[in-house]
């Protein structure tokens, strides 16, 4: 139950298989062609979402495959330090939580009465994706990171929009064209060009094509900058999902706790 959850909130697109496209660069409106992937990037942790301590609370849809329902999740996090998530249907009693820190990650499953602790090892293993902290908290916040330490080098234009990506145009036409098992991992961040804040983000493993997209969308400015309140993602892989986040509230920089207690007579998850 835990791990469903996790992989659907956390990853729901990291075993999809979309066929590779080279970016489509468009004529430009107002956007600088010759930003260089350093400057962009600078700009995008300038105009990043920047809190101590985030509260939320949020609801998920999921259409299509096995997870296909609606739940409510209760967000709080500590800003390179620790994520914690409470998980419960619309009736609002809790099913599953997970604390994550830096080094370690925590299941519980209220339903079933079990418990996990584990390490990212552990959970890359068990959602077949490369996972760490900086990752989970990225895909929450709407904030840049580096998918296995990939470096971006090349910046597209498409319409007003930046695309900051890992590999350049003619490398990804070889690479799509190529059959050797080391194919790269592509990782494209769609920039909006006048505030700066990541619109789209995808990552392709082009060697057993797998693939995460997703969409941001409803940015709101709050204390701690630009927080999207809402986003989308499409799962493909032999069946369709679509799953859709939308946040109620936000606050940010308040104190929060982060209680996690394994009730007596739970069982270890091994």
């Amino acid at each position: 139950m835990v791990a469903a959850v996790i992989a659907v909130l956390l990853f729901p697109s990291c075993h999809v298989f979309r066929k590779a496209e080279e970016p489509k660069v468009k004529e430009p409106r107002n956007v600088r062609e010759d930003r260089s992937a350093p400057d962009l990037q600078q700009l995008i942790r300038d105009n990043a979402f920047k809190a101590g301590t985030i509260s939320a609370k949020a609801s998920v849809k999921t259409e299509g495959g096995q997870q296909e329902g609606s739940f409510n999740i209760t967000l709080r996090l500590q800003t390179d330090s620790m994520i914690w998530i409470s998980i419960s249907p619309m009736l609002g009693i809790e099913v599953a939580r997970v604390l994550a820190t830096r080094d370690s990650v925590k299941f519980m499953d209220r339903l079933n009465n079990k418990y996990a602790l584990a390490d990212y090892q552990f959970l890359s293993q068990m959602l077949d994706v490369n996972v760490d902290f900086d990752i989970l908290q990225g895909v929450l916040t709407g904030n840049l990171f580096s998918y296995r330490k990939n470096k971006f080098n090349s910046v597209y234009v498409e319409d007003s929009c930046y695309i900051l990506s890992t590999m350049s145009k003619r490398k990804l036409k070889r690479s799509l064209e190529d059959v050797d098992i080391t194919k790269p991992v592509v990782q494209d961040v769609w920039v909006e060009d006048s505030t700066f804040r990541i619109t789209r983000l995808s990552i392709e493993d082009l060697r057993v094509q797998k693939s995460l997209l997703t969409d941001y969308y409803d940015y709101r400015q709050t204390d701690a900058g630009r927080f999207p309140f809402k986003s989308s993602t499409m799962v493909k892989a032999g069946q369709q999902m679509r799953i859709s986040i939308e946040y109620d509230k936000v606050a940010v920089n308040t104190s929060l706790e982060f209680p996690f207690t394994i009730p007596k007579g739970y069982e270890k998850i091994r």
